[in-house]
């Protein structure tokens, strides 16, 4: 494999860095004929670009076969170049990615890093400030109409286009323990793929929040199957379901959906649950050591857990994304996270936020400016309906989604959760985190003092 910035390794075929050499090279000549916009960049790449490329990367490490592949490659291109005028540049390159796909009968290894060096090669005929431009064009108030460019009533791509990635697919196995691993990390990764989406044109600057990031998830799956599983079929009730059912004939999305099967899941839940409580209290004893009174094997117990969280926090960290100290706070919400999230609810209320935020801070032309606030409105009504935890990872996505949406605001937002600190900390933990990284602060330093009023206003609003 490659570094997403980095070159194709030494195992890809030569005709490869042909077809590469001849995009370049086809881009060239169109900008320089000035049929399409933009600059050729030097190879020292900025740090929008080098976002732009690894998010880019992560996504398309998220196909599962040739086909999914080649589609987000041409959803990517697309996005990278949707200006009226680079029709003719997009044509040809989708050609070339088209032919390459089709003609190559290549690994899904060499073909991602096919794709990834593509991105690059679109990129770098895109200074940022292509982007920045195209992301910040300020709203209209004049007459009925809002933004023109990219997200005006021509069929453009808008600017919170998002992205997606397709969720997980449902296996066999041939095994009731290897069922119940792979039953929960389908479960999960429902949760992981959902949080996935991207605006791709969006670089922030700033390490996204674990659930966020496709680097997670193979973590977070390797600990259910490596750790996690093994340490339920400790308890006996499960090992004795094992021959209850012809479970090679049920796949690890039945046990989610077959009403039939609700009895044998809630047992399945009620192990998960034994082992994070068994990880709770090991915290909780870690945190809090004068409370305990434990007889000598409860004691060897005990350290025995603590060294398995010990062990869950560096599985699961990366340098890719931030994820907290496995605090009490944070077991519970994996505790919980099979059984709290509903994809068809959470689809709903991202649907909503997507539509207010444009209306209020981002308007299409084909749009009714929103009242200010309405956004506020609409995060809190998330924060109730998808529960904390999720919910504070819906407003972490929207700022990685929602370009015109400032850390600014999500500052300000945070106010209507506490008067001081330690209230937001209560009731938002992960919010206040993610705004007191020092990569967000920094990026928050940066931010342009334009529309802070106006962005106060949306934040902070009474309710109506």
């Amino acid at each position: 494999m490659i570094s997403p910035v980095g070159r194709l390794d030494q195992g890809a075929p030569p005709h490869i860095d042909s077809i590469l050499n001849s995009l370049r090279f086809r881009l060239k000549h169109l900008i320089n004929n000035g049929l399409a916009e933009g600059s050729f960049m030097a190879d020292s790449s900025g740090e929008e670009f080098d976002e732009r490329v690894i998010n880019s990367a992560a996504l398309l490490g998220t196909a599962v076969d040739d086909k999914a592949l080649l589609e987000m490659t041409e959803k990517l291109v697309s996005v990278y170049l949707q200006s009226p005028n680079d029709a003719e540049v997009l044509a040809q390159t989708l050609l070339q990615v088209r032919g390459f796909f089709h003609k190559s009968g290549l690994s899904m290894d060499i073909l991602r890093q096919f794709s990834v060096q593509v991105i690059r090669v679109v990129l770098r005929s895109r200074p940022a400030e292509y982007y920045d431009a195209m992301l910040n064009m300020a709203p209209s108030d004049d007459g009925p109409g809002g933004l023109g460019g990219p997200g005006d009533a021509e069929g453009h791509h808008a600017p919170t286009e998002l992205i997606l990635v397709p969720p997980p697919q449902a296996v066999t196995c041939q095994n009731f323990q290897d069922l119940v691993a792979e039953a929960l990390c389908y479960r999960l990764r429902q949760i992981t793929t959902f949080f996935q989406r991207r605006n791709p044109l969006v670089a922030r600057g700033v390490r996204a929040p674990y659930l966020l990031s496709p680097a997670f998830e193979p973590r977070l799956c390797a600990v259910v199957r490596e750790t996690i599983a093994p340490q339920m079929f400790q308890q006996k009730f499960l090992n004795g379901m094992a021959a209850t059912r012809p479970w090679r004939q049920i796949s690890s999305a039945d046990l989610w959906r077959r009403p039939d099967l609700h009895a044998d899941l809630e047992k399945i839940l009620k192990a998960w649950n034994a082992v994070w409580k068994k990880l709770y209290r090991a915290e909780h004893a870690r945190q809090y050591p004068l409370d305990q009174r434990l007889s000598p094997s409860e004691a060897h117990a005990l350290t025995r857990d603590q060294q398995t969280l010990g062990e869950l926090q560096h599985l699961l960290s990366g340098p890719e994304y931030a994820l907290p100290k496995l605090s009490m706070g944070q077991i519970k919400i994996f505790q919980t996270l099979p059984t709290q999230f509903d994809r068809p609810v959470m689809e709903q209320v991202w649907k909503g936020l997507r539509q207010t935020y444009e209306q209020e801070l981002d308007r299409r032309a084909y749009q009714e400016k929103a009242r200010h606030g309405a956004l506020r409105d609409a995060y809190l009504t998330a924060l109730d309906v998808c529960g904390p935890a999720l919910g504070e990872m819906l407003i972490a996505l929207s700022f990685y989604s929602f370009p015109r949406l400032s850390l600014f605001w999500l500052e300000q937002f945070s106010h209507n959760l506490g008067s001081h600190r330690d209230e937001r900390m209560h009731h938002v933990p992960q919010l206040i985190r993610f705004l007191e990284q020092e990569d967000t602060r920094r990026a928050a330093a940066r931010e342009p003092d334009r529309n802070q009023a106006e962005m106060m206003a949306s934040a902070c609003a009474a309710e109506a």
